[in-house]
């Protein structure tokens, strides 16, 4: 059961990231068009550091060699 559960864990962790980013991007660009360049830019912040949170739990593909 442990291993289902890690695995579920682990789904929600990067959806919970997708959502992150995907809300911090139209953020962004909402105050931007907006003309509220410092929201644009925290949201844009954000969406930066989604889009690390997404990389550093996406596996990694082998290397070949």
């Amino acid at each position: 059961m442990d291993g289902r559960r890690g695995a579920l864990v682990e789904i929600l962790e990067s959806g919970a990231y997708w959502l992150f980013y995907v809300v911090s991007v139209c953020g962004a660009l909402l105050h931007w068009n907006s003309g509220n360049g410092l929201l644009a830019a925290l949201c844009a912040f954000a969406a930066v550091s989604g889009a690390l949170l997404i990389a550093r739990t996406h596996p990694r593909p082998l290397a070949h060699g």
